[in-house]
Formats: C-alpha cells, sequence, structure tokens
C-alpha cells in the first residue's frame, strides 16, 4: 500500500503592485527634494498594495461565504489509482485540498475489499471506493455522502478465442455463451467487486446460478495475467486489462451494460463518528472532489497527461488506446450534475437489493444500506456552487 502524506493549510494570496508617480522629475543636485519624492512614492505603493490586499482578501471571503471551516485534524482517505480515484489525486495537485484547509492523507489499495476492511478497522476516514462497498453499508456503520466515477463500459469477461466458451451465438443483448458449456466453468477474478457481480449477472443470462461456476479470487492484474499464461476458463476484468485483452484478440463474452441496465456508479461514504464530528472537513472535502471532476470532465489533454502520470507512478501502465476507452466509458459528476440525474447512492440500492436475493447480504441488513444514505453535505456544496 502506498501512502501520501500532506500536511496542507490554508492561505490567501496577497499580491503588492507598484504605481507610478505623476509630477516634476527633482533636479539631481536637490537631495532633499528627490528624498521626500521617493518618500512619497513608497508611501503611495504601500497604500495602494495594502487596498489591493484587502480587496483580494474580501473577494476570497465572499467566495467561500457559507462554507465550513476545516478542523485542522488530518483526514485519512482511502481509493484506488485508477479513474476511480483520479478525481482525489486531480485535487490533490491542483491544491484544491490545501485551498480548503484541509489536511489530507491519501492511501492506496488495490481494490474495494481491503478498503473495506481498512475502514472497518477504523484506518480511513473516508472511502472513495466501488461495488464493494455496498458490503459496507449494510454493516450500518458508515454513511453514504457522495456518488462517485460513472462507469458505462470497460468491465466485462473475456474467452480465448479456441475455446468452446467463445464459440457459441449471441443472444439478442449480445451476450455469449452456451449453458452446457459454462456449467462448470472457473472466472478468475476479485470477489465482492463489479467483477464478481457481472460475472453472477453473465450466468444468470443462461439460466444458471453461484453454485455452477467457481469464482476463483484474483486481484485484476494477477487474473489478467494468469489468464492470458492459460489459467482459467474465463476473466472478469475491468481497464486496462479488458482494452489489451481485447487488442490480444481474446473474444468478449459479455460486458457489463449487457448485462444491468444502468450504469455502475462509485462510492464515496464515511465512519459515523467522522460525520457526526467532522462534517465541515467532509463537506469541503466534497467540494475539492468535484471540482477536481469539473477539471477532468472539461479538459480531456490534461486528464489524459494527469492519469497516465500517476497511474505509471502506482505501477499501472496504461497506453494511449488504453486512455482512450478509459474516457470514452468514464464520465465525473460534477457539483451541477451530482444528485440531479439520479438519485444519491439509487446504485448502491439495485446492487443491495441484488444481492439480498443472492443471499449475499441479509434482509435485515439491507435497509441499513438506504439508512445509510445522506444528501446533506451533497446538499450545501451544489448551494454554494450555485450562488
Amino acid at each position: 500500500m502506498k501512502k501520501k502524506i500532506l500536511a496542507l493549510t490554508l492561505a490567501v494570496s496577497m499580491a503588492a503592485v507598484g504605481v507610478g508617480c505623476g509630477g516634476t522629475k527633482p533636479a539631481a543636485n536637490d537631495s532633499t527634494t528627490a528624498k521626500a519624492a521617493e518618500t512619497t512614492a513608497a508611501a503611495a505603493k504601500e497604500s495602494k498594495a495594502e487596498t489591493k490586499a484587502e480587496g483580494g482578501a474580501e473577494s476570497k471571503a465572499e467566495e467561500n461565504a457559507g462554507a465550513p471551516v476545516a478542523s485542522g485534524k488530518t483526514l485519512i482517505v482511502g481509493t484506488m489509482a485508477n479513474s476511480l480515484g483520479l478525481p482525489v489525486h486531480q485535487a490533490d495537485i491542483a491544491g484544491y485540498f490545501k485551498d480548503a484547509g484541509l489536511d489530507v492523507k491519501i492511501e492506496i489499495f488495490a481494490t474495494g475489499a481491503p478498503i473495506n476492511e481498512a475502514m472497518a478497522a477504523g484506518n480511513l476516514d473516508v472511502a472513495v471506493s466501488g461495488m464493494a462497498s455496498v458490503y459496507a453499508l449494510a454493516t450500518g456503520m458508515y454513511t453514504y455522502i457522495g456518488d462517485g466515477v460513472i462507469t458505462t463500459g470497460g468491465e466485462s469477461i473475456y474467452a480465448r478465442a479456441d475455446s468452446d466458451f467463445a464459440k457459441a451465438a449471441p443472444n439478442e443483448r449480445g451476450v455469449i455463451g452456451d449453458p452446457a458449456v459454462l456449467k462448470g466453468a472457473s472466472i478468475l477474478g476479485p470477489l465482492a467487486t463489479t467483477a464478481h457481480y457481472q460475472a453472477i449477472k453473465y450466468m444468470e443470462t443462461f439460466g444458471l446460478t453461484t453454485d455452477d461456476f467457481s469464482m476463483v479470487s484474483m486481484d485484476y492484474p494477477q487474473a489478467y495475467q494468469a489468464f492470458v499464461t492459460g489459467e482459467g476458463d474465463l476473466v472478469a476484468n475491468k481497464m486496462p486489462y479488458t482494452n489489451q485483452l481485447e487488442e490480444a484478440g481474446y473474444v468478449k463474452v459479455c460486458d457489463m451494460n449487457m448485462v444491468s441496465d444502468s450504469p455502475i456508479i462509485d462510492t464515496i461514504f464515511t465512519q459515523n463518528k467522522v460525520m457526526e464530528e467532522r462534517s465541515g472537513d467532509l463537506e469541503l472535502f466534497l467540494d475539492c472532489y468535484y471540482r477536481a471532476c469539473e477539471d477532468l470532465m472539461k479538459d480531456e489533454a490534461n486528464r489524459r497527461k494527469v492519469a497516465m502520470e500517476w497511474y505509471a507512478e502506482e505501477g499501472i501502465n496504461y497506453s494511449e488506446s488504453d486512455m482512450d476507452t478509459e474516457i470514452s466509458v468514464k464520465d465525473y459528476y460534477t457539483r451541477e450534475t451530482v444528485a440531479s440525474e439520479n438519485k444519491l447512492g439509487q446504485f448502491m440500492m439495485d446492487i443491495g437489493s441484488f444481492y439480498v436475493d443472492q443471499d449475499v447480504i441479509s434482509k435485515d441488513d439491507f435497509p441499513k444500506v438506504e439508512a445509510s444514505i445522506n444528501s446533506t453535505l451533497i446538499e450545501n456544496v451544489k448551494a454554494r456552487a450555485a450562488k
């Protein structure tokens, strides 16, 4: 796990500007007059600089009117080095956390399951995570405070081109498979993730259940490597590995949008105690997060540059083609669109309901998912942004 520690404090920049002095130039031999003129010019310059600084502070105060004041305590945020965590990284390097007075510590994880574990251990204050968040929310220990990245593609299941799994005819939605062949299949991919969810939905398409296949748990890069070296019958994976599988000639038998009627919407949730005691920090964090999302959505060239550099730093190598695909299937909410286009947390509700049907989440725990969703902070962020 890689840790990035940011000790950030709020600072208001005040710039002094010089002013020109009119009047007659003093004679070179009149030192008294020259000195008086210099003193007058300096005083005028200082006065104008003070006026400008005061005006800048007033403008900043107006801009932040109604915003909470940061507590000064460290906010520990767990996320992943992919499109899901990119807004957190962008907010960091853009200085938004610093400007908000936040002291943020970012911790990077491979998947959502270890993020859940770190949250349960009390090692994180906030999780910017994926579908595995539903298991955490079902405990009642956390508060759902924001919607994350929107995924419309790039999460797929692949088969080897010469295998029986790839030779079946596609159904009306384009899903390729044969129940007689699929029964007993092994699918590589991480448990409690979108890969696992898609594997279940894929098998359901052909009337099969979780008892009819085995999910061999591996993180995304390990699952990719194992599959291309001959292990497993199928692999359920995500960007950039799905793009690389496609380019290498493997056959896509299922894409998430073929078996799900809604896009994947990732999550931002927090410890209940942090929500109770430090809601101001959380509100400021969300404002920074969605401002960063706006940056990513409005400047594709910069998004590409920032993402590829960050991914490489974290040991994930993206090609230009990988990045092309990611940009085409990953969008971000902004302060204007979050909780406007869709009800906050609706995807978590849909996933939770599905897992109740699968006996993965109990009926008694499912109401805790809905109870965890709190739109108060989002509403405050949106209201200030609209002013």
